[in-house]
Protein backbone atom coordinates (compact mmCIF):
# COMPACT_ATOMS: atom_id res chain seq x y z
CA UNK A 1 0.00 0.00 0.00
CA UNK A 2 1.21 3.62 -1.45
CA UNK A 3 1.71 6.11 2.13
CA UNK A 4 0.66 9.49 1.07
CA UNK A 5 3.19 12.44 2.29
CA UNK A 6 2.06 15.11 3.99
CA UNK A 7 2.06 18.92 2.11
CA UNK A 8 4.86 20.67 4.00
CA UNK A 9 4.69 24.25 4.21
CA UNK A 10 3.13 27.90 5.79
CA UNK A 11 -0.74 28.85 5.49
CA UNK A 12 -1.48 32.19 4.11
CA UNK A 13 -2.53 33.35 7.78
CA UNK A 14 0.96 32.40 9.34
CA UNK A 15 2.73 34.50 6.47
CA UNK A 16 1.05 37.61 6.54
CA UNK A 17 1.60 37.12 10.78
CA UNK A 18 5.43 36.64 9.94
CA UNK A 19 5.16 39.83 7.48
CA UNK A 20 3.38 41.81 9.98
CA UNK A 21 5.86 41.21 13.29
CA UNK A 22 8.72 41.47 11.07
CA UNK A 23 7.26 45.48 9.61
CA UNK A 24 6.86 46.20 13.48
CA UNK A 25 9.96 45.47 14.13
CA UNK A 26 11.33 47.55 11.29
CA UNK A 27 9.19 50.76 12.21
CA UNK A 28 10.14 50.44 15.76
CA UNK A 29 13.99 50.28 14.84
CA UNK A 30 13.79 53.34 12.20
CA UNK A 31 11.87 55.22 15.50
CA UNK A 32 14.44 54.48 17.95
CA UNK A 33 17.15 55.47 15.38
CA UNK A 34 15.05 58.63 14.78
CA UNK A 35 14.85 59.46 18.27
CA UNK A 36 18.99 58.61 18.74
CA UNK A 37 19.65 60.88 15.77
CA UNK A 38 17.79 63.98 17.50
CA UNK A 39 19.55 62.85 20.72
CA UNK A 40 23.00 62.91 19.90
CA UNK A 41 22.26 66.48 18.11
CA UNK A 42 21.29 67.91 20.99
CA UNK A 43 24.57 66.60 22.91
CA UNK A 44 26.81 68.10 20.29
CA UNK A 45 24.91 71.24 20.61
CA UNK A 46 25.28 71.01 24.20
CA UNK A 47 29.11 70.49 23.69
CA UNK A 48 29.73 73.05 21.26
CA UNK A 49 27.78 75.44 23.50
CA UNK A 50 29.48 74.41 26.61
CA UNK A 51 33.06 75.04 24.69
CA UNK A 52 32.27 78.14 23.45
CA UNK A 53 31.35 79.19 26.88
CA UNK A 54 34.71 78.59 28.56
CA UNK A 55 36.56 79.96 25.49
CA UNK A 56 34.86 83.12 26.77
CA UNK A 57 35.65 83.24 30.14
CA UNK A 58 39.05 82.40 29.43
CA UNK A 59 38.68 85.55 27.30
CA UNK A 60 37.76 87.78 30.04
CA UNK A 61 40.33 86.35 32.27
CA UNK A 62 43.20 87.26 30.10
CA UNK A 63 41.47 91.05 29.69
CA UNK A 64 40.56 91.25 33.32
CA UNK A 65 41.49 94.61 33.85
CA UNK A 66 38.66 95.90 31.24
CA UNK A 67 36.26 93.33 32.29
CA UNK A 68 33.29 95.78 32.01
CA UNK A 69 33.76 96.15 28.90
CA UNK A 70 32.51 92.40 28.37
CA UNK A 71 29.06 94.08 29.85
CA UNK A 72 27.55 96.29 27.60
CA UNK A 73 27.35 100.61 28.31
CA UNK A 74 26.59 99.86 31.82
CA UNK A 75 29.33 96.87 32.98
CA UNK A 76 26.67 94.64 33.97
CA UNK A 77 25.06 92.90 30.88
CA UNK A 78 25.31 91.98 27.27
CA UNK A 79 23.34 90.20 24.76
CA UNK A 80 24.38 88.75 21.65
CA UNK A 81 22.03 87.86 18.72
CA UNK A 82 21.27 87.12 15.17
CA UNK A 83 19.33 90.83 16.25
CA UNK A 84 21.84 92.69 17.98
CA UNK A 85 25.07 91.12 16.64
CA UNK A 86 28.41 92.54 18.19
CA UNK A 87 30.28 95.07 15.67
CA UNK A 88 33.18 93.55 14.10
CA UNK A 89 36.83 94.07 15.27
CA UNK A 90 40.22 92.67 14.71
CA UNK A 91 42.66 92.33 16.72
CA UNK A 92 45.51 89.81 16.00
CA UNK A 93 49.15 89.53 16.29
CA UNK A 94 50.16 91.96 13.80
CA UNK A 95 48.83 94.92 14.97
CA UNK A 96 48.58 96.55 19.09
CA UNK A 97 45.65 96.41 20.74
CA UNK A 98 44.06 98.24 23.17
CA UNK A 99 42.29 96.23 25.85
CA UNK A 100 38.90 98.28 24.56
CA UNK A 101 39.77 96.88 21.44
CA UNK A 102 40.85 93.41 22.68
CA UNK A 103 37.27 93.13 24.32
CA UNK A 104 35.73 93.96 21.77
CA UNK A 105 37.41 91.68 19.58
CA UNK A 106 36.92 88.52 21.63
CA UNK A 107 33.02 89.56 21.74
CA UNK A 108 32.93 89.63 17.74
CA UNK A 109 34.73 86.12 17.76
CA UNK A 110 33.05 84.41 20.22
CA UNK A 111 29.69 85.50 18.23
CA UNK A 112 31.35 84.01 14.68
CA UNK A 113 32.04 80.85 16.73
CA UNK A 114 28.51 80.77 18.08
CA UNK A 115 27.08 81.40 14.68
CA UNK A 116 29.61 78.87 13.34
CA UNK A 117 31.18 81.08 10.68
CA UNK A 118 34.89 79.41 10.98
CA UNK A 119 33.46 76.21 9.80
CA UNK A 120 32.14 76.33 5.84
CA UNK A 121 30.77 74.55 3.17
CA UNK A 122 30.82 74.77 -0.40
CA UNK A 123 27.53 74.33 -1.60
CA UNK A 124 26.98 74.19 -5.73
CA UNK A 125 29.13 74.07 -8.17
CA UNK A 126 31.40 76.48 -10.19
CA UNK A 127 30.31 80.38 -10.66
CA UNK A 128 27.01 79.27 -8.40
CA UNK A 129 28.98 78.22 -5.36
CA UNK A 130 28.18 79.61 -2.37
CA UNK A 131 29.69 79.04 1.51
CA UNK A 132 27.59 78.41 4.39
CA UNK A 133 27.91 77.77 8.17
CA UNK A 134 28.37 74.53 8.57
CA UNK A 135 29.24 74.71 12.69
CA UNK A 136 28.08 76.69 15.74
CA UNK A 137 25.14 76.22 17.31
CA UNK A 138 21.31 76.14 15.72
CA UNK A 139 19.65 80.08 16.32
CA UNK A 140 22.21 80.99 18.99
CA UNK A 141 21.52 83.67 21.15
CA UNK A 142 24.60 84.63 23.76
CA UNK A 143 23.91 86.50 27.40
CA UNK A 144 26.61 87.61 29.82
CA UNK A 145 25.90 88.95 33.15
CA UNK A 146 27.41 90.35 36.33
CA UNK A 147 26.73 92.26 39.78
CA UNK A 148 28.76 95.75 38.81
CA UNK A 149 32.31 95.49 39.63
CA UNK A 150 32.28 92.00 40.59
CA UNK A 151 34.40 89.21 39.46
CA UNK A 152 31.63 86.76 39.26
CA UNK A 153 30.29 86.56 35.73
CA UNK A 154 27.90 84.41 34.50
CA UNK A 155 27.69 82.88 30.86
CA UNK A 156 24.26 81.85 28.98
CA UNK A 157 23.51 80.45 26.27
CA UNK A 158 20.76 79.34 24.42
CA UNK A 159 19.97 77.70 21.35
CA UNK A 160 16.99 75.63 19.51
CA UNK A 161 16.36 72.17 20.38
CA UNK A 162 14.46 69.20 18.27
CA UNK A 163 11.80 69.14 20.57
CA UNK A 164 9.58 71.58 22.68
CA UNK A 165 10.65 71.42 26.59
CA UNK A 166 9.08 72.93 29.41
CA UNK A 167 10.96 75.96 30.73
CA UNK A 168 11.61 77.62 34.05
CA UNK A 169 11.10 75.65 36.64
CA UNK A 170 10.55 77.49 39.91
CA UNK A 171 10.84 74.66 41.96
CA UNK A 172 14.40 73.31 40.78
CA UNK A 173 16.72 76.92 40.97
CA UNK A 174 19.50 74.17 39.03
CA UNK A 175 17.41 74.36 35.83
CA UNK A 176 18.99 76.34 33.42
CA UNK A 177 15.86 77.37 31.27
CA UNK A 178 14.96 80.01 34.89
CA UNK A 179 17.67 82.23 33.12
CA UNK A 180 16.18 84.47 30.77
CA UNK A 181 18.45 84.20 27.95
CA UNK A 182 16.36 83.97 24.55
CA UNK A 183 13.00 84.06 26.19
CA UNK A 184 10.61 84.21 23.79
CA UNK A 185 9.21 87.55 25.59
CA UNK A 186 12.42 89.20 24.36
CA UNK A 187 11.67 88.93 21.18
CA UNK A 188 15.62 87.86 20.37
CA UNK A 189 14.72 84.96 18.70
CA UNK A 190 11.31 83.87 17.29
CA UNK A 191 12.57 80.55 16.18
CA UNK A 192 12.95 78.89 19.90
CA UNK A 193 8.85 79.37 19.14
CA UNK A 194 7.52 79.96 22.47
CA UNK A 195 3.66 77.99 23.38
CA UNK A 196 2.45 79.91 26.08
CA UNK A 197 -0.27 77.59 26.61
CA UNK A 198 1.74 74.49 27.48
CA UNK A 199 4.78 76.63 28.57
CA UNK A 200 7.43 74.96 26.41
CA UNK A 201 9.50 75.53 23.64
CA UNK A 202 12.45 74.35 21.67
CA UNK A 203 14.78 76.38 23.64
CA UNK A 204 17.77 75.22 25.17
CA UNK A 205 20.19 76.86 27.74
CA UNK A 206 23.96 76.29 29.08
CA UNK A 207 24.27 78.62 32.24
CA UNK A 208 28.14 78.83 33.07
CA UNK A 209 29.28 80.71 36.23
CA UNK A 210 32.88 81.49 37.01
CA UNK A 211 34.83 83.47 39.49
CA UNK A 212 37.56 85.61 37.76
CA UNK A 213 38.80 87.52 40.81
CA UNK A 214 41.70 84.98 42.13
CA UNK A 215 42.04 87.80 45.02
CA UNK A 216 42.17 90.63 42.57
CA UNK A 217 39.22 93.33 41.77
CA UNK A 218 37.66 93.41 38.20
CA UNK A 219 36.55 96.97 37.40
Amino acid sequence: MRLRRRAAGFTLVEVMVTVFVVAIGLLSAAALQAVSKKAAFDAVQRSSANALAQDLIERMRGNRAQLKLYFGSDGSSQTVSAASPPGAQTCDSSSACSAAQLAAHDLYQWWLGLEGVSEQVLEGSGSGATRSSAGGLRSPTGCLSREKDSCRVVVAIAWRGMSRISQGDPDDPEDPTNNSCGQASDNLNADYEWDAGSEQSYRRVLVVEANLGEGRSCP
